[in-house]
């Protein structure tokens, strides 16, 4: 009964958004519709590389999608555009156009942040610009 319950909430949570940019490119294309699921994080965590909706922490009411690279409790580093996690490289399929000579960054996630990239890094702005953003942020996972 419980599991029905669940698929109900997830169900009735499913919005349709039209993406507006090119920062997760080419996996997410501008202007495409992509399914968001504002209660995709009831039943498991965020894991790294979902693709999340959340409220530019920059300008209120603006809402924009990013995957997740770094968890809670992680040291996160970019490297000439190389991704690492806790000292170990980490193979990041997404990743669209780094620039190793400015993917240079560091981050230490508390235990409620996270670490979020655009794909097509080059046409992104994200936790290079604006640092961890709180679990409390995430307002939806993404299935394109």
């Amino acid at each position: 009964m419980n599991f029905i319950i669940n698929a109900l909430i997830e169900l009735l949570s499913v919005q349709l958004i039209k993406v507006r940019g090119r920062s997760m490119e080419p996996a997410i294309r501008e202007n495409s519709w992509v399914i968001s699921f504002r209660a995709g994080f009831r039943r498991r965590g965020p894991r790294r590389f979902d693709v999340v909706r959340l409220e530019d922490p920059r300008t209120s009411g603006h809402w924009i999608l990013k995957r997740i690279v770094g968890l809670p409790d992680e040291e996160v580093a970019l490297r000439n555009g190389e991704l690492f996690v806790n000292g170990e490289s980490v193979a990041d399929p997404f990743a669209y156009c780094p620039d190793p000579e400015r993917d240079n960054f560091e981050w230490w996630p508390r235990n409620d942040e996270y670490i979020v990239l655009g794909d097509n890094r080059s046409a992104s702005t994200d936790s290079r610009k604006f640092g961890p953003v709180k679990r409390s942020a995430l307002r939806g996972r993404i299935n394109s």
